[in-house]
């Protein structure tokens, strides 16, 4: 579980792949998420999304990079997908976040 949880924290930005974090952890991919439901509560795929709004947070309140830049850089296909996700997971948008909590500006904020 360790190395699967290493392996998303190092490859957050990129495209990331349930067989590549199984493979991580040298398990095959139903027990990947067995495991992941068993310590995490959520699939392995929830998980990474669920750690890239995490590390986008940080993006938000301490740079003044755009929505687009902050979704981009932690490995969200794009602005829309990434600003549904924050709103269901913060119940607001990453500029209304950014807003409460830490830099106001970044073009497309």
């Amino acid at each position: 579980m360790k190395r699967m949880l290493l392996f998303i924290e190092r490859s957050y930005t990129e495209r990331v792949t349930l067989a590549q974090i199984s493979e991580a952890g040298m398990v095959g991919q139903s027990t990947c998420c067995r495991l992941f439901a068993r310590f995490v509560n959520m699939s392995p795929v929830a998980y990474l999304n669920r750690y890239r709004l995490w590390k986008s947070t940080e993006l938000l309140r301490d740079t003044d990079a755009s929505v687009t830049e902050v979704a981009l850089s932690v490995g969200f296909g794009g602005a829309s997908c990434y600003a549904e996700s924050f709103r269901a997971w913060q119940g607001m948008s990453p500029s209304a976040y950014r807003r409460e909590n830490g830099r106001q500006g970044g073009v497309g904020a």
